[in-house]
């Protein structure tokens, strides 16, 4: 039997079938306070007890959304799967702006949210939303990012995050599912 062949049998079905943890109720608060003092450390200006919200948020509103997607451990293959039609949803953006009404309710004060995308309209495309400090320059934003470990929110400041080239989401680009939220003018709720 040829490597590749093992490769399949052994490799593969232990991959599909793994499911990625989001870690225990301790750990996952350990995260939100290490997250709330990455978000503290935007400016001072940014409240304690926002960024505790944003982070928790954050951090609970992401595990939830990985029992709902069951993404597996290698996120592009979790695209895979989605794009073949095997799963309905679990795509960068359905995990992007599925938390982002969870963080825009929050209606911060001293931070802002920013959509964002890397690589826009190309096969590399990724999203996630961007935390400023109120008014701070989107390049000194910190990104949260649900899908890059299923579930598990990774973030880091844009500096950090060399593999994606973050740039603002346009106005005119955002999501139809975001517009209520964003722009209440133009799309009243009912």
């Amino acid at each position: 039997m040829s490597a590749v062949s093992r490769f399949y049998i052994v490799v593969l079905p232990w991959i599909i079938a793994s499911c990625v943890s989001v870690g225990t109720p301790e750990q996952r608060r350990e995260k939100a306070k290490s997250l709330s003092r990455d978000l503290q450390q935007l400016a001072p200006s940014v409240s304690r007890a926002e960024a505790d919200q944003v982070a928790s948020t954050a951090i609970e509103e992401s595990a939830k959304m990985s029992l709902d997607f069951k993404p597996i451990c290698l996120p592009w293959m979790n695209n895979g799967l989605v794009n073949t039609g095997l799963r309905k949803r679990g795509l960068c953006y359905q995990w992007r702006d599925d938390l982002f009404p969870h963080l825009h309710r929050l209606n911060l004060k001293t931070l802002d949210l920013h959509l964002t995308s890397s690589r826009r309209a190309t096969f590399l495309e990724h999203n996630g939303i961007v935390v400023t400090a109120k008014g701070q320059r989107f390049e000194d934003g910190i990104i949260l990012d649900p899908w890059r470990n299923g579930g598990r929110l990774w973030w880091g400041t844009l500096k950090q995050d060399k593999s994606h080239p973050w740039k603002p989401l346009p106005y005119e680009l955002t999501p139809m599912v975001l517009r209520p939220l964003l722009m209440p003018e133009l799309y009243p709720s009912r």
